[in-house]
């Protein structure tokens, strides 16, 4: 068995967060045939043993890695010495090399390591090469993007900018999927199977469904979108925000705590807080969810098949049966039963040569 330790006695570098991650979980990223044994750990079971100081990081590229896991199989329960590769990263350990040099798995295991006689160097065809995060957090973080790249490209993932992007650790997305540039993803997220993230998007602590397109600077946070939605560009979900299958979100409508149902659009300037929307649902341009009167946040529930015309203001809390119809520029205050037309707005009055009379107000009277 190969066990590894993550020695932080001699530095603060364990603090270090690179890509919302530790410098643990790097390392077990780049090394999944360890089992990572937390210090202090009273029993010594492996066979050969990685020791790590998080001080110095060991960029391991693909072909160096493989070269090292062949080394270590040839190895196996066989192997008696300390190895190391030039620069020494990291430590190699047999067993019984650990029990002769009475050593102890616990803080400082590191430091007694560089005590001990000179290790046999592990020369490779691909050098492990290293970086110190403190001191050089450009290429830690260099090597971190590659490293993400290359595990993702392996399930179809295409990257619009290689150089900019940001993604913690390493979630799940799902094959065929584009991100693009300027794109973040942080936190708890899930991506579907054939979703286009466009440039400058913006994702947290959210699912996004298969098929999606989310259109640039669309943001994103703690949502759930389900497949075949459009979003964007420039909205805003947030607050638990649930978007059902094939629904539409347009430019400049923001959506917090509700639920907008399968089909169902809002594609122009829209705020949308606290509402239960049906399917196919089509809501016009400029339409508010009045919901908090001062103290408290209230509901607005909206069945299937209405539609709202533009510049609506919905006081809530307040009930939009199926199958209505609100007039544009319409305050509605009461609910609208099943199949009727809502119009609340006041009768238009033209008042005829007001504009010259104005006008004649204005002009200068000369003596």
């Amino acid at each position: 068995m190969i066990a590894a330790v993550a020695d932080c006695s001699q530095t603060a570098s364990d603090r270090f967060a690179c890509r919302g991650r530790d410098l643990r979980f790097w390392l077990a990223r780049f090394f999944p045939y360890c089992r990572f044994l937390p210090l202090p750990k009273p029993k010594a079971d492996f066979d050969l043993l990685f020791v790590f100081d998080t001080a110095v990081f060991p960029i391991v590229s693909e072909q160096s890695g493989q070269e090292l896991r062949r080394w270590l199989k040839r190895q196996g329960q066989s192997s008696t010495g300390l190895y190391a590769p030039p620069g020494k990263p990291f430590f190699i350990v047999s067993k019984s090399y650990f029990k002769s040099k009475h050593l102890a798995l616990k803080p400082g295991l590191i430091r007694s390591l560089r005590a001990k006689s000179r290790p046999e160097l592990l020369e490779f065809r691909n050098p492990v090469t290293f970086c110190e995060p403190l001191r050089q957090p450009q290429e830690m973080e260099a090597a971190l993007a590659a490293w993400q790249i290359r595990q993702l490209q392996k399930r179809g993932i295409v990257f619009e900018n290689y150089g900019n992007f940001y993604l913690e650790g390493l979630m799940p997305i799902g094959r065929n999927s584009v991100i693009g540039s300027g794109v973040t993803i942080k936190g708890d997220c899930r991506i579907g199977k054939n979703v286009m993230i466009c440039a400058n998007s913006y994702i947290e602590n959210s699912r996004i469904g298969d098929r999606c397109v989310i259109l640039p600077g669309s943001v994103i946070r703690d949502s759930l979108v389900e497949a075949d939605v459009q979003l964007g560009p420039y909205c805003h979900l947030r607050n638990g925000a649930l978007v059902k299958k094939g629904a539409k979100i347009g430019n400049f409508v923001e959506i917090k705590k509700s639920v907008l149902g399968r089909g169902s659009k809002a594609m122009h300037l829209t705020y949308i807080g606290d509402a239960r929307i049906g399917r196919k649902v089509n809501i016009g341009a400029g339409t508010i969810t009045c919901n908090y009167d001062g103290e408290k946040k209230n509901p607005t529930q909206i069945g299937d098949n209405v539609f709202i015309g533009s510049g609506t203001e919905l006081v809530a809390p307040v009930t939009i049966h199926s199958d209505s119809y609100i007039g544009a520029g319409s305050t509605i205050t009461e609910d609208v039963p099943r199949n009727a037309l809502a119009v609340a707005r006041q009768r238009q009055k033209n008042i005829s040569g007001w504009v010259l009379r104005k006008r004649k107000k204005k002009t200068p009277q000369h003596p």
